[in-house]
């Protein structure tokens, strides 16, 4: 076997992938501290979306399950007071740092 391949087993592409979805789980704690409506977590969302479209394809299974991960209730009713929308928020980015764990 080549020594090098013996050095680096992992191609480098992969190698690149991995530090992606490390930084987009890595950059979910900031989200913690900030609402499901701020700019910073649209454009982590979006960015986030597009390097799985990228890598993965439009129709892959990350994408889906991506796209299918709710940082708001589902269903709303005047009892519903903001903690809903916490705890919503919050199961989101969970479920978002487990689905791109999941994939490195």
């Amino acid at each position: 076997m080549d020594e090098k391949m013996m050095l680096n087993p992992i191609p480098p592409g992969k190698i690149l992938l991995r530090e992606e979805l490390q930084a987009r789980v890595a950059g979910i704690e900031e989200l913690r501290n900030i609402s499901f409506y701020s700019p910073a977590f649209q454009i982590w969302r979006q960015e986030t979306e597009d390097m799985l479209v990228r890598v993965f394809g439009a129709d892959s299974s990350p994408v889906e399950d991506f796209q299918a991960i709710l940082f708001t209730p589902l269903f709303l009713s005047c009892r519903c007071g903001d903690t809903v929308f916490t705890e919503a928020y919050e199961k989101g980015l969970e479920e978002a740092g487990a689905l791109l764990a999941s994939l490195f």
